[in-house]
């Protein structure tokens, strides 16, 4: 699959700048991308762009998804989580299958996700009694049921702790290598970069910059987007200070 922007201009009633301005990315199948940026840079904006959860002042993006496909072809794990579903966990994974309904029925897909997430022995919990960590990991497990060829995902690590963050990464990337297009938006500069083939930086609506990892992480260019430095313990992974 090949998701196109081009040229995105988007502007919230009131603001006083554009949200986006002029945005054009490329994302394909068998990479997993992050886009990262300061507070209100646009990056949540942009991934509304790519579900048709808004549409653009100016510009277009190419497929255009229609609503009788979009929940085949994409799914979300979006930023805030439900604080409560009155079900039990395995029930929830299982609501991704929502999409393919009148298809003959895989639940193959439903204990492949909650085994990926080693969410198996959560499985006839209460997702009410689930602590933040497992409830994030919850709804990337029904994402994963929905089987879809594009993975979008809003700050998804932000309550995992260490060790749940790095196996998180890890499962991402393996989606990629899969074939499937995995687009994070996250504010991890520290952990996430190493895992990912390609970076988007934002800066109040504008792409300040994009490429491999060990390209854009520099000293300089941190500077530029976020106003501020990185500690040299980040770079002794490859990026360059």
């Amino acid at each position: 699959m090949r998701f196109e922007l081009h040229q995105i201009e988007f502007s919230h009633a009131g603001a006083e700048r554009k949200t986006l301005n002029r945005i054009s990315a490329v994302f394909e199948s068998g990479h997993f991308y992050g886009v990262f940026g300061p507070n209100g840079s646009g990056k949540s904006t942009l991934l509304k762009m790519i579900t048709a959860e808004l549409r653009p002042d100016k510009g277009h993006c190419e497929p255009h998804l229609s609503p009788e496909n979009r929940a085949r072809i994409l799914s979300l794990v979006e930023q805030e989580l439900p604080p409560r579903i009155p079900l039990k966990v395995r029930e929830v994974v299982a609501l991704g299958r929502y999409p393919w309904r009148g298809h003959p029925e895989n639940p193959a897909m439903v204990e492949s996700a909650l085994e990926a997430l080693s969410l198996l022995p959560f499985a006839e919990r209460p997702y009410d009694q689930l602590s933040g960590g497992e409830k994030q990991r919850v709804m990337l497990a029904r994402a994963i049921a929905q089987n879809t060829e594009l993975l979008l995902l809003d700050e998804p690590a932000s309550s995992l702790d260490l060790n749940h963050q790095i196996e998180f990464y890890r499962f991402l990337q393996k989606l990629a290598r899969q074939g499937r297009c995995v687009i994070m938006v996250s504010q991890d500069l520290f952990l996430a970069p190493q895992y990912l083939d390609w970076m988007l930086l934002l800066k109040e609506g504008v792409l300040a910059a994009e490429g491999k990892p060990a390209e854009i992480m520099t000293n300089d260019m941190i500077k530029q987007v976020f106003g501020c430095s990185l500690p040299n313990i980040i770079f002794h992974s490859g990026f360059r200070a």
